[in-house]
């Protein structure tokens, strides 16, 4: 008998059914209506925020401990998944360090030199392959490309090493314009023949600057902030020009490993390969601005990250403004700078969208590498290929600008 009844449901069931579906008769959703929340699928996946947010704090305080001063935001799309201040107080050192805070960039500041070359290509008023002397006929070295300069194979001799025997005086600020003016009048000799070989050279991005205010009649730091600290959301970065520029607030005074606080350099008047002062937030600006493509197009940035500066199958590299670290051919994206008193880093994995900003205003103390972070992204997200390959970081740019 119960199965009789069974089988008479099952039936009336099935016919029930039968009737819906071929009348086109809706069940609990309109036929229109997708059976998932399409916002949710397309949400980004932040389970993994906790465990980054975790690894990041344990290193963090192990670098306080060690004395460490400065800022660290961690961030993955437009989300700040970490963000940090710590300011170091001694008889000598009482900075308030927070997120209005400037710090001296270093050389992070050749990327936006890049960016801003990059931006005269894209309209045409320049090509990579152009030479220096197109834009600058008294340069002294013939066939010396953009293209050599941005990615440090121009073999130039690096002016911090040789303005000394020239400059009339350490107390008064050096411009691009006057280190030009020495160049033509008493031209040192190329360390290596122009595209032969990777140096590493702040020169190069000073006469970079250059040509961008030969190109554009503007100034070069009028330039930067019309057209990428503005339209990127940068409203705490400058470009610092003695004399012109070099009054805004919120700016922090960088220390020597002794506690001193590093005075005005006479070198601090060229720049292009350093001079830029910003936040950490207006760092993590920038680095969506270009996931964004609001400062140059995508396939123009893509110029910038390939790699231009060593053999392709280098595993340490440099594109155009950015250093290249390969792990198991997936690329991590950074630069690090080191001047008057300031260590700083900036780092993006473009698959994860995760980009690390490190600002240190003393050179006392423990910095937060970036093989350190490497390691703790692979571990947070499971990413063996940052897990199994130690890459060497190329430091040079620390070294040449030791103050």
């Amino acid at each position: 008998m119960r199965r009789g009844k069974t089988e008479f449901l099952f039936l009336l069931l099935t016919s029930v059914l039968f009737f819906i579906l071929g009348n086109n008769f809706p069940l609990s959703l309109s036929n229109k209506s997708p059976l998932y929340n399409t916002e949710e699928l397309n949400k980004p996946d932040t389970s993994f925020y906790p465990i980054l947010r975790g690894e990041v704090e344990k290193l963090y305080n192990e670098k306080i401990t060690g004395g460490f001063s400065g800022a660290m935001i961690v961030s993955c799309g437009r989300d700040i998944v970490f963000e940090r201040y710590k300011s170091f107080k001694n008889r000598r050192i009482n900075a308030n360090i927070n997120q209005n805070s400037r710090f001296q960039l270093a050389s992070i500041t050749k990327q936006f030199t890049a960016v801003a070359v990059l931006q005269l290509y894209e309209r045409g008023l320049l090509n990579i392959y152009d030479t220096v002397q197109k834009f600058i006929p008294e340069f002294p070295y013939h066939n010396i490309t953009i293209h050599q300069l941005l990615c440090h194979r121009s073999g130039l001799p690096n002016y911090i090493y040789f303005l000394d025997k020239f400059a009339d005086s350490r107390y008064n600020s050096i411009s691009g314009d006057s280190l030009l003016r020495l160049l033509v009048k008493n031209p040192p000799a190329i360390y290596s023949k122009p595209g032969s070989r990777f140096r590493y050279s702040n020169t190069g991005y000073v006469v970079l600057s250059l040509i961008v205010e030969r190109i554009t009649g503007e100034s070069f730091h009028n330039y930067l902030r019309n057209n990428l600290f503005e339209p990127a959301g940068m409203l705490q970065t400058e470009l610092l020009v003695p004399n012109v520029n070099d009054n805004f607030p919120n700016m922090l005074t960088g220390y020597s490993k002794f506690g001193r606080d590093s005075r005005e350099d006479y070198l601090n008047g060229c720049y292009g390969d350093k001079g830029i002062w910003s936040t950490a937030r207006d760092l993590v600006s920038w680095d969506q601005a270009l996931y964004d493509s609001v400062i140059i197009k995508n396939e123009t940035l893509e110029l910038a990250l390939t790699p231009h500066g060593r053999p392709i199958s280098s595993k340490n590299n440099y594109g155009y403004g950015w250093r290249i670290a390969n792990y198991n051919q997936a690329a991590v994206y950074y630069h690090t700078g080191w001047w008057q008193g300031f260590k700083t880093l900036l780092m993006r994995f473009p698959e994860q969208k995760i980009t690390v900003v490190v600002l240190k205003n003393t050179l006392s103390g423990p910095m937060i590498y970036q093989e350190e972070m490497v390691k703790i992204v692979g571990r947070s997200l499971y990413l063996p290929q940052f897990l199994d390959d130690k890459i060497e970081i190329d430091s040079t740019d620390l070294l040449y600008f030791d103050s």
